[in-house]
Formats: C-alpha cells, sequence, structure tokens
C-alpha cells in the first residue's frame, strides 16, 4: 500500500471508533439516568436528616502487670 492509502484507513478507522465510542457514550448516560430516575422513586421524598446513631464510649485500657 502506498502511504497515501495508509493514512486514508487510519483516519476512517479512527472515524468510526470515535462515532462507536460516541454511541456507546450516549447510551451509557441514558441508562445512568434512567437508572437515577429509577431510584430515587423508589426512595421516595426526604425527610429531613436521619438522626445519628449512638455514640460510643471509648473502652478502658486494660494495664497488666506481672
Amino acid at each position: 500500500m502506498t502511504p497515501r492509502n495508509d493514512l486514508d484507513r487510519i483516519e476512517r478507522s479512527t472515524r468510526e471508533a470515535r462515532a462507536a465510542v460516541e454511541v456507546e457514550r450516549t447510551e451509557r448516560e441514558a441508562k445512568t439516568a434512567r437508572l437515577r430516575e429509577q431510584r430515587l422513586s423508589q426512595q421516595g421524598p426526604i425527610q429531613g436528616e436521619p438522626t445519628p446513631g449512638k455514640k460510643r464510649k471509648p473502652k478502658a485500657k486494660r494495664i497488666v502487670k506481672e
């Protein structure tokens, strides 16, 4: 093949690869939006901040005498 044919082939494959990546990106974004909406609809409305759990008191260190 001549250098020009190689360059044309590389450009064409690059163009096709970019188009395929763009289609995949669009599909992925649509799926993410759909799953986000589904998750939010299952959770229902947020009712303020959740109450934090009870804080634990640290255990006393044992001193072992031999």
